[in-house]
């Protein structure tokens, strides 16, 4: 869970930062967010497969992990 966490958190500062320096630069704010996206424009349907099957696995090793320690903490 903590990886989870850790990983989210990254996640929101560093989009959080990108859209700053973006508006910084003299972009509007829907341009800013635009900027953020472009990389997800330009790959195709197999690379978007790829992330999507990707972050499914991160996601469904968290939620194992947090079901195990949750099955083992009850035994106890």
């Amino acid at each position: 869970m903590k990886i989870l966490g850790i990983t989210l958190s990254m996640f929101i500062l560093l989009t959080c930062f990108s859209l700053t320096l973006d508006i910084y630069e003299g972009f509007d704010m829907k341009t800013a967010i635009l900027n953020a996206l472009s990389p997800f424009k330009v790959m195709e349907l197999i690379e978007i497969c790829v992330v999507f099957v990707l972050l499914a696995f991160f996601i469904a090793q968290s939620v194992l992990q947090l079901f195990t320690k949750y099955k083992s903490q009850r035994r106890s």
